[in-house]
């Protein structure tokens, strides 16, 4: 889950690291009042789950309120790279001398977190990497220890050309940001750039930091819709709470499936027939009311026109799953034609019950895929 760079900044504030003075607001004539409280220029920042707001221009600045009024309404409304923007962040413009970068992540191929660092900030960290890769400095931690004073030492070799005020500072900035990791289960935080400002003191004027979404039981105070709308927001918040796996795509073919592997392996026999799915939603463990659960997500996606149930079950039980089909099917009016492949634990059972419905399982999974194929082309050439 990626957060709001005003609500990270509020998380960094919070471990002492030094961020601009700034509000956020969702009304135009709220940054007359920001700017007269920072009593001077501004920079104005809408708040998406994106990154490129610069290279998109919607990053703009302000010197007096009515500028301030002006560029808010400007912004606020407008869909940037596929996100309306909802929110604006109004922080002080600072004066800057340096810009630096620093970054906590995770490398998988070592199973550790790498702090990485530059003395080289306000660009793409792939950009420095290829023009100036003698400046980034990469620093594996273990998790057991932590950071050590010789992991300190090594980073900051890469500040050499600065003095040992700022040095002292940037460790600071780096055993803080290593703990918000930790204590936010991220999978980045980032800041970039590091101000360096031209009293020698440094300041976070962006923050980025994502969480993983396996963690989020622990931070649900961050729960949050973040540009999504409130259909998507729904969507999300049933399959968090059913630990489902589920994508929302751009075709007409919504798939309920079990296990990621053969889900994946639909969605690549689906495109590789010219169909196209609206969702990935893995179901390797459900019963009757998840089964309902999903297909209360289908009916409310307007972009599904077939719907492809395929259902492996092993750990799970063909005739609870059918129960929950047979359920949804007398609560509702099914509007869109329904296929169902099912094979496994309890098979028989879960086939007399959807026979029950008028609804004929299929074993084979060619078939089943010929069929969906089939209708989903259909309902392309009536609309």
């Amino acid at each position: 889950m990626k957060l709001y760079e005003y609500e990270a900044k509020e998380i960094f504030a919070r471990y002492g690291l030094p961020i601009p003075k700034g509000r956020v607001i969702q009304e135009p004539k709220m940054a007359a009042d920001v700017i007269s409280e920072i009593g001077g220029p501004v920079i104005i920042k809408p708040q998406l789950g994106v990154k490129g707001r610069g290279k998109a221009g919607v990053i703009l600045f302000a010197s007096n309120p009515q500028e301030a009024i002006e560029n808010s309404e400007s912004i606020l409304g407008k869909i940037v790279m596929g996100e309306k923007v909802e929110l604006l962040l109004i922080e002080e413009k600072v004066e800057v001398s340096s810009e630096l970068y620093l970054a906590v992540t995770v490398d998988y191929s070592m199973a550790k977190p790498v702090i990485i660092a530059s003395s080289y900030g306000g660009v793409d960290i792939e950009e420095v990497a290829r023009g100036r890769g003698e400046s980034i400095r990469n620093v594996p931690v273990s998790i057991s220890r932590g950071i050590l004073e010789e992991d300190l030492d090594a980073l900051i070799s890469t500040f050499n050309a600065f003095d040992l005020n700022v040095q002292s500072q940037i460790r600071q900035f780096v055993s803080k940001l290593y703990q918000i990791f930790r204590d936010y289960d991220a999978e980045i935080t980032e800041i970039n750039p590091i101000a360096l400002t031209k009293n020698d003191s440094i300041i976070a004027l962006d923050a980025v930091l994502n969480i993983d979404d396996n963690s989020l039981f622990r931070h649900p105070e961050l729960i949050m819709r973040r540009g999504k709308s409130e259909k998507e927001f729904h969507a999300e918040q049933i399959c968090r709470e059913m630990s489902w796996t589920y994508i929302e795509m751009d075709g007409n073919i919504g798939i309920l499936s079990s296990g990621a592997g053969l889900t994946m392996a639909i969605l690549d026999l689906i495109q590789q027939r010219g169909g196209s799915a609206a969702n990935f939603l893995d179901t390797a463990q459900m019963d009757a009311d998840g089964i309902y659960k999903a297909f209360e997500l289908f009916h409310k996606n307007p972009k599904v026109k077939v719907i492809l149930v395929n259902i492996f079950a092993g750990l799970n039980r063909c005739d609870n799953l059918a129960e929950g089909i047979k359920r949804y099917l007398g609560d509702h009016q099914l509007t869109v034609p329904l296929v169902v492949r099912m094979i496994g634990n309890r098979e028989e059972e879960g086939r007399r019950i959807l026979k029950e419905i008028n609804v004929e399982a299929i074993s084979g999974l060619e078939e089943t895929i010929n069929k969906i194929i089939d209708i989903s082309r259909n309902y392309g050439e009536n609309r």
